[in-house]
């Protein structure tokens, strides 16, 4: 599963970079939108190597500008935070461990499922994203709903240790 992780929210977008990136430097023109999430910087208890491919994507997202910027290409990420899709209902749970967590694992999991449930209509992110992608210049990272750009904000600006305990609270209860 974790490896499932990576080969889709990393090498996916990474594959797909590099079979576009000949073309656009040789138009010296073009944009790279990347798809990351909050939990990129909001690093949910028991979702690791989802945050962690996220994670990845961002500071791929980060280096690559730098790479392409001077062939007239920009790449930006986009954080959506919870989406009410089909998404929480096709999710493969298991309850592996949950007792050696005293229950945190499944209390973790139910509160992310509640918010995606109750989170943004795909429709709406789909016309943030494409708003994004026809910008004429764009941010780095751009997060999307207020909740999340607020939470974005915080985890990049607060200590560790604060950024931890208020997403452990979030989703563990911890």
């Amino acid at each position: 599963m974790q490896k499932k992780q990576f080969d889709v929210n990393f090498f996916g977008a990474a594959n797909t970079t590099k079979a576009v990136l000949p073309f656009m430097r040789e138009n010296k023109s073009g944009r790279i939108v990347n798809i990351s999430s909050v939990a990129a910087v909001a690093h949910i208890p028991f979702q690791t190597y989802y945050s962690a491919s996220k994670a990845a994507l961002e500071s791929y997202t980060s280096c690559l500008a730098n790479e392409v910027r001077h062939f007239g290409i920009s790449v930006t990420a986009v954080e959506p935070g919870d989406i009410c899709t089909e998404f929480t209902s096709a999710r493969k749970k298991s309850a592996a461990g949950d007792d050696v967590y005293g229950g945190r694992i499944s209390k973790s999991v139910a509160g992310m499922e509640r918010d995606e449930q109750k989170g943004m209509k795909p429709e709406t992110a789909g016309d943030y994203i494409a708003k994004i992608a026809l910008k004429k210049k764009v941010k780095p990272v751009y997060a999307i709903g207020s909740v999340y750009k607020l939470l974005s904000v915080m985890c990049k600006t607060f200590p560790c240790s604060v950024r931890n305990r208020v997403v452990g609270m979030l989703y563990s209860g911890k």
